[in-house]
């Protein structure tokens, strides 16, 4: 997938499908935490959001293979199938990193992989919480979904703190591009 703008040597790593996933579960997330009311209007719209892109992103995450392979909207890194959590895979990680020589053909590495599945969990389960809470009138003001829907949300935020301060940390100990392909689908050899 090549573009005039980039140079031949350039890798696309982050389709749009992940990229619009990842910045819109970003915004709600950023939404929800930080800036509207719990069980709100648009906290509720927002949580709604997140579970449809998560619900994307799942769904693209077994579907982007198929598509990877005509090469005209999803790379390979987008799949699932590439899930790799086996022993062997964590020690090759971690021996990239202390050689400051992580692949640039590498999309998620197995901690990586580790934080979606967290993530995918942890969003769904807000989602599922959430609409209990507000849609099952046997569930509203419930004292222990609303403590256990906190507790997911600060779980998250948790998430989100390890996920930056990872990305900037391998970023810079495995000397490879993380954020920009996030940004523009594109990576530097």
């Amino acid at each position: 997938m090549y573009r005039p703008t980039d140079t031949p040597s350039d890798i696309y790593i982050w389709d749009w499908v992940v990229r619009l996933c990842h910045w819109g579960l970003v915004a709600t997330f950023v939404t929800n935490y930080f800036i509207v009311e719990p069980g709100r209007f648009y906290h509720e719209i927002a949580g709604y959001i997140a579970v449809t892109l998560i619900s994307v992103r799942v769904g693209w995450g077994f579907l982007s293979a198929k598509f990877a392979a005509s090469k005209k909207v999803a790379t390979q890194y987008a799949s699932f199938s590439n899930i790799s959590l086996r022993q062997q895979a964590f020690a090759e990680h971690i021996q990239h990193v202390k050689q400051k020589k992580i692949p640039t053909h590498h999309g998620h590495n197995p901690f990586g992989w580790l934080m979606i599945m967290a993530v995918i969990t942890l969003l769904l389960g807000l989602g599922v919480t959430g609409f209990m809470m507000e849609e099952i009138d046997a569930m509203f003001g419930n004292s222990t979904l609303e403590w256990i829907h906190s507790i997911m949300a600060d779980v998250l935020y948790a998430c989100v703190l390890v996920h930056v301060a990872a990305v900037f940390a391998v970023q810079y100990m495995g000397n490879i591009q993380l954020v920009r392909p996030m940004l523009t689908g594109w990576r530097k050899r």
